[in-house]
């Protein structure tokens, strides 16, 4: 099924710069002190450039563009949509192409790019507002662009090389470190909302729909409604046709499959396949619907547990597989609950990889024992559990 929003691009940029947008003013002062550093070198060497006016036309360029892109990101609320993005790009290799053409062969006079460094300070930015992978692709275009230029340069002087190195790093590292933080920053937010949404499940009825399959089913009894309204009024007449006829029989199936699912999806299962983070990486078996028994102190232990073994401080995303039953092992204590255990194996994974309250969260769960094997650790939960039969 196909979801729509309002206003859908400024939907999707809104989300790549989720929270980062408080960076983007020390990123833009950092990248400011770049191009003014670079413009004020220029300046010195004003009357020793033979192609002046190559240089000029460089940096006339690279402001234009610059203030350019002020003035649309203020616009569009400080949002860089993929057209602007590409039209700043052609622009800046413009620059580049401009001002190392301008210094081709005069290193050995003291004459380096400063237009082709400087954009190095316009991508530091805009590195709140786009995304990282984005940056990369220019950064490294760029640091290819000055390094081929260095290679190629005729009679390069070795005793220049310090410089261009000096310059290469005032080019390419801000932008590269600003993209790095934005990028830590960005997966940092994303993992809290994520862990917050899932958090929900908790208190949540035992089987059910998802938030997900809730808009659907929702979308399903509208059109349904509709459809009916439209028998009822007359405004559709019976018998039906061929083509009203298998949409209606198509909602029909939908809505079962959904009251199905419903019927034997547990709150775990949504938790895990809501979770950008979590549905990539834990596979969950339960055939028997176990998780649908624990209660909301259980519930918070394992979940909590689970999401600090896939992301604790290593910030390493791993697989664990997450097992409950077999249903053929469960037996009646003295106080009539239900005791099965459920079997969390975390690949790649040593015990001193665990984070202390990770055990903390694993004993409100239940009785646990752990063991490590060279390819994973192995956690089994002995879980007691009220029987439903008796309420």
């Amino acid at each position: 099924m196909t979801r729509t929003a309002r206003r859908p691009n400024r939907t999707a940029a809104a989300r790549a710069s989720l929270g980062t947008h408080q960076l983007g003013t020390g990123l833009a002062v950092g990248g400011a002190m770049i191009i003014l550093s670079c413009l004020w070198r220029f300046s010195l060497h004003l009357g020793q450039y033979p192609n002046l006016h190559m240089n000029v036309a460089a940096w006339l360029l690279l402001i234009g563009a610059s203030v350019a892109t002020i003035i649309v990101v203020r616009a569009n609320g400080f949002i860089l949509g993929n057209i602007a993005f590409v039209m700043l790009t052609i622009a800046l290799a413009a620059v580049v192409v401009l001002d190392l053409a301008a210094v081709w062969g005069l290193s050995d006079r003291g004459l380096f790019p400063t237009a082709a460094i400087a954009v190095g300070g316009v991508l530091l930015g805009i590195a709140s507002i786009r995304p990282v992978r984005d940056l990369i692709i220019v950064i490294s275009a760029l640091a290819v662009a000055l390094a081929v230029n260095y290679a190629l340069n005729p009679g390069p002087d070795t005793l220049a090389l310090g410089t261009d190195v000096l310059l290469w790093t005032l080019a390419i590292m801000p932008p590269l470190i600003g993209a790095a933080i934005v990028g830590s920053y960005r997966r940092m937010v994303m993992m809290t909302l994520d862990r917050v949404l899932i958090q929900s499940t908790v208190t949540a009825p035992a089987f059910g729909v998802s938030m997900l399959e809730s808009a659907e089913l929702a979308s399903i009894d509208l059109e349904i409604e509709r459809l009916f309204d439209d028998i009822a009024s007359g405004r559709e007449p019976l018998p039906l046709e061929d083509e009203r006829a298998d949409r209606a029989g198509a909602l029909a199936t939908e809505l079962r499959l959904h009251l199905i699912a419903g019927r034997r999806h547990t709150w775990l299962h949504h938790a895990i396949s809501e979770s950008d983070f979590l549905s990539g990486t834990v596979d969950l078996r339960d055939p028997d619907s176990l998780a649908g028994l624990l209660n909301q102190r259980q519930r918070d232990g394992l979940l909590s547990a689970l999401w600090l073994l896939m992301y604790g401080e290593q910030r390493a995303t791993r697989d664990a597989i997450v097992s409950l039953g077999p249903a053929a092992v469960q037996v009646k204590d003295r106080s009539g609950g239900i005791r099965f255990p459920i079997r969390i194996e975390a690949k790649g994974m040593r015990r001193v990889d665990v984070e202390p309250a990770t055990w903390q969260h694993l004993g409100r769960a239940g009785r646990y024992v752990d063991s490590t094997t060279p390819g994973a650790l192995i956690v089994v939960i002995e879980c007691t559990v009220d029987n439903p039969i008796d309420h």
